[in-house]
This record gives structure tokens, C-alpha cells and sequence, in this order.
């Protein structure tokens, strides 16, 4: 019992090595094997932290870079030609505006009998019915001066063949403008979408009256909806020939304008 005491607070190593010789090295080495553990653990733990984290790191730098070779190049330019004092050209001369055709007309003078100037009468037959006629025949000279008749030239006006936008006589509808809207008012219909969503509006239309008076080149000119443009250009298709626009006497080609008011009746 006593003795059970006396190895109280003793360790393994303690009572194992007990009366036994303790300088040897296992006796020691048992001893420090704790402590030991925990160093070896602790510096492997390190190393290990120490390889991970210089996967991290960017160790580039250390390396040694290669030096560069500088090469040198020398440029030798040609002088630049002197600037010639020189003033520029004028510019040209705006081109000149285009001729129209136009005709000439005689201006009607009143003067008295005595101012005007009488023209030859012809020779009557009664005054040379006793003259003898020449049965000879006589050769012309040469350095006789030549007679030339001039050509007769042709006075009708020249117009072009183009589309006017104003000319003397103006294209017009038969009867007038008010039987041209009455026409169109009887003959139009009201787009079901336009007067249910009260779309309105002015349409304009633009087409070409031909020589004969007829109506081509049918376009709007400006629209309100994709509905009120087709009625529009579907009546105008429906309106009879004009009486054609004139130039300088002559039937031609003139670009008409007509605008067209979609209303809802009460609006």
C-alpha cells in the first residue's frame, strides 16, 4: 500500500525506468517524445502553409530578363521642293441660265395712208402684149455675182417636250373646280378604320396632265393614314380627262397639285 503511494504523480516513463538506469538514451528520448511531436507536427504544418501559399505568389520577377537589343536607324530626308508662289485660278463663270422658248410677235402700228409704203404693182399683160420676145440665147459670165435664194424658215414656236410646273394655260377640270369637288365628294368613301379611330385629315396629290388631258404619274404627296391615301388616289384615278395645259399655243405636259380634306361630319 505504501508503495502504491509513492508512484502517485508518476509517469509511464517514470515508473518503467524506475531503478533502472535512466541515462540511457530511451529513457530520455520517451521523455522528449511529446514535446518532439508536437515540434515536427508544427514545422511540417509550417512548410506546408509556406509551399502553398508560394503557389500564389508571382515570382516572375526574380527572373532575369533578357536585355533588349536596341538598333538604331538613321533617316536621312530629301529636302522639300521650295513653295511656288503661285495665285490660285478665279473660279469660273456661273453658267448661264436656260432659254425658254419664246415667240416672237409683230407689234400692230396704226399710221396714216400717205406713211405706209406701197409695193410695186405687177406688170399688166395689156403693157407688153406688143413686145417681142428674144428667140436668142445668151450665155451668162463668169465673174457674174451668184444669186441665192434663202430658205424658207419654218416660225413655229418651239416647246419642249417636258413636265411643266407653270405655263400659260393651266390645266383645268370640265366645269370648274366646285364640279371637280362635287365629283369627289359624291364618289368618296370614308376608310371604316380611319372614322372609327376619328382619323382625319388633308391628303395631297400630285399627278401629270398629259397632252390629251389625261391623269398619270398618280402619287400623294403628302398623307395622313395608309387607308385615307389609297381613297384618295383611287378617286383621283376616277376623275375624267382634263382640258390639257398649253405652251405658246401648244398642248404639253403639266405636274398638278390637288389636296383633299378627310373630315368626319359634326368634327
Amino acid at each position: 500500500m505504501e508503495q502504491s503511494k509513492s508512484f502517485q504523480g508518476w509517469s509511464f516513463d517514470d515508473i518503467v525506468f524506475y531503478n533502472r538506469n535512466q541515462q540511457y538514451g530511451a529513457y530520455q528520448l520517451r521523455k522528449e517524445k511529446a514535446r518532439n511531436s508536437i515540434i515536427g507536427l508544427l514545422i511540417t504544418v509550417g512548410v506546408a502553409g509556406v509551399l502553398i501559399a508560394g503557389s500564389f505568389v508571382d515570382l516572375s520577377f526574380l527572373k532575369s530578363k533578357p536585355k533588349e537589343e536596341v538598333i538604331e536607324t538613321t533617316v536621312t530626308l530629301a529636302e522639300p521642293p521650295p513653295l511656288k508662289d503661285e495665285t490660285p485660278p478665279p473660279p469660273p463663270p456661273p453658267p448661264p441660265p436656260p432659254v425658254r422658248p419664246t415667240v416672237k410677235f409683230l407689234e400692230m402700228v396704226a399710221k396714216k395712208d400717205e406713211e405706209v409704203h406701197k409695193d410695186d404693182e405687177p406688170v399688166k399683160v395689156t403693157e407688153i402684149k406688143d413686145q417681142t420676145i428674144s428667140t436668142e440665147t445668151h450665155e451668162g459670165k463668169d465673174d457674174a455675182p451668184a444669186v441665192v435664194e434663202a430658205p424658207v424658215v419654218d416660225s413655229k414656236p418651239i416647246v419642249e417636250d417636258k413636265i411643266f410646273t407653270v405655263v400659260e394655260q393651266m390645266p383645268s377640270y370640265p366645269g370648274g373646280e366646285g364640279a371637280m369637288m362635287k365629283f369627289i365628294q359624291e364618289h368618296i368613301n370614308y376608310p371604316d378604320m380611319e372614322r372609327e379611330n376619328d382619323i382625319q385629315g388633308r391628303v395631297v396629290v400630285g399627278f401629270v396632265v398629259t397632252e390629251d388631258g389625261s391623269l398619270t404619274d398618280i402619287t400623294v404627296k403628302k398623307g395622313v393614314s395608309d387607308g385615307i391615301n389609297r381613297e384618295a388616289v383611287r378617286v383621283v384615278r376616277m376623275l375624267p380627262k382634263f382640258n390639257p395645259g398649253k405652251q405658246q399655243g401648244k398642248a404639253v405636259k403639266v405636274s398638278y397639285v390637288l389636296p383633299i380634306m378627310f373630315k368626319l361630319a359634326g368634327q
